[in-house]
């Protein structure tokens, strides 16, 4: 039986070179990021953050993006978007959109 990670992996691999939304719920905050997926990587290190804020485990989405608020859009910082995999749960991916959920919230990434 193959892991969610590897699903969502060739999912994102088949993807590249298009724009993809991505949909972040953590509790009661949405954050939408618009990114023209390049190619992806995984972190696999160690969590020396301070706040516990940084993944051990992360996929890394490499694209140039902007962050999409009501009012503006800003451009994505170090032009990756990270997506914690610890605790990776729930992943569903259909044709045009993957959900999954961790231990920090909800994604969402469809293709634009």
């Amino acid at each position: 039986m193959k892991h969610p990670l590897e699903d969502l992996s060739e999912w994102l691999k088949s993807h590249t070179n298009q724009t993809i939304m991505i949909q972040k719920r953590e509790q009661d905050d949405l954050d939408e990021v618009r990114l023209l997926l390049e190619f992806i990587g995984y972190q696999n290190g160690d969590n020396d953050s301070v706040d516990d804020y940084l993944a051990c485990k992360a996929l890394l989405l490499h694209g140039s993006g902007v962050i999409v608020t009501d009012k503006q859009e800003a451009p994505l910082p170090d032009s990756t978007f990270t997506i914690p995999v610890d605790n990776l749960s729930q992943v569903k991916v259909e044709d045009n959109q993957v959900t999954m959920e961790n231990g920090r919230g909800s994604y969402t990434i469809s293709v634009q």
